[in-house]
Parts: structure tokens; C-alpha cells; sequence
């Protein structure tokens, strides 16, 4: 298992190797082997680029300008990719949100994502249209593990705590 100075090693490794890339691209304009800089971009915007650790993309014109203006303003570590600042965090959810979600989980630990989002809209925690969606509630409860703190104990279909609580029956019409 690698540890977290390999790990970090290895992140920096692969953004050297795409900064190298980028600057690969706009190399012959910072050399001067390009006359006109927008008409070298735009023939590089046609192709299609195999990025280090990315794969195969295409850029605009503008990307390659950018790309441009950041080495020449920073240099060669301007090209290294960054992280988002607001990585691991929810941009649609806000705090008060989050809290509803955590306490309706907590309140009601077997109703589904689906469920849960009817109940949120109904209570009108949650807007329809302007809010979130089903799938972006259930993303969240899944990578803030609000199911892993509500109850553990697992419950069948047609099982009930006491006896009597529950009775099915079978009919059939001859």
C-alpha cells in the first residue's frame, strides 16, 4: 500500500507531466516560431490532443491564449492543474438544507432517496424547478454517510416488532 508522501509524489508527478503538455503547446508561440498567434491556436483547437493521465481532448482557441497569459504572468507552474478550493463540498445545499436532510435520514432511516426528496419537497424544505434534484440528494446522503448513522439494525418487508402488528392474507375468487 502506498503511502501519503507516494501518493502526493505521484500527484505531482502527473501535474508536471500535463503542465509539460500545456506548455508544449504554446511553446512555439513564447519561442517565436509562429507569426500569427490566433491563426497557430486555431489550427491547434482542430486537433485532437492526447493529454497525459486525461486522454484525448480538444481545446478552444481561447484555452490556449489562457494557457499563454498564465505562463508568461506565473510561469511554468501556472500550467499545473489546481484543485478545486471547494472540493468535497455540496454548491447547491446550503447549511440549513444539509441540516433537514441529516434529521429527515435520521427520522426516517428506511424511506428511499426518492421518498426522502418527496417528503423534503412536501415539507417545502426543497424546491421544486430551483432546488436540487433526486439524484443530487441522493449523492450527498451517499457521500456524507447519513445512512451509515441511522439505525443499523435491518428490517424485512413483512416483519414487525410485536406480534399481531402485522396479518396478510391471501384471497382468490373461483
Amino acid at each position: 500500500m502506498a503511502s501519503m508522501n507516494e501518493i502526493d509524489e505521484m500527484n505531482e508527478k502527473k501535474k508536471k507531466e500535463i503542465a509539460l503538455f500545456k506548455y508544449g503547446l504554446i511553446a512555439p508561440v513564447l519561442v517565436g516560431n509562429v507569426r500569427v498567434q490566433m491563426k497557430y491556436f486555431k489550427q491547434m483547437a482542430q486537433k485532437e490532443h492526447d493529454v497525459p493521465h486525461l486522454g484525448k481532448k480538444k481545446y478552444k482557441p481561447q484555452t490556449f491564449k489562457k494557457w499563454l497569459k498564465q505562463y508568461r504572468r506565473c510561469g511554468f507552474d501556472a500550467l499545473e492543474p489546481k484543485e478545486r478550493e471547494d472540493k468535497g463540498q455540496s454548491r447547491k445545499i446550503t447549511l440549513q438544507l444539509a441540516l433537514d436532510i441529516k434529521e429527515a435520514v435520521a427520522s426516517y432511516p428506511f424511506l428511499s432517496g426518492s421518498s426522502l426528496y418527496r417528503l423534503l419537497v412536501s415539507e417545502g424544505k426543497i424546491r421544486v424547478g430551483g432546488g436540487i434534484n433526486e439524484g443530487t440528494l441522493r449523492k450527498y446522503i451517499k457521500d456524507n454517510r447519513l445512512r451509515e448513522s441511522a439505525s443499523s439494525v435491518g428490517r424485512k418487508k413483512f416483519e414487525k416488532e410485536h406480534i399481531n402488528e402485522l396479518w396478510t392474507a391471501d384471497c382468490m375468487h373461483v
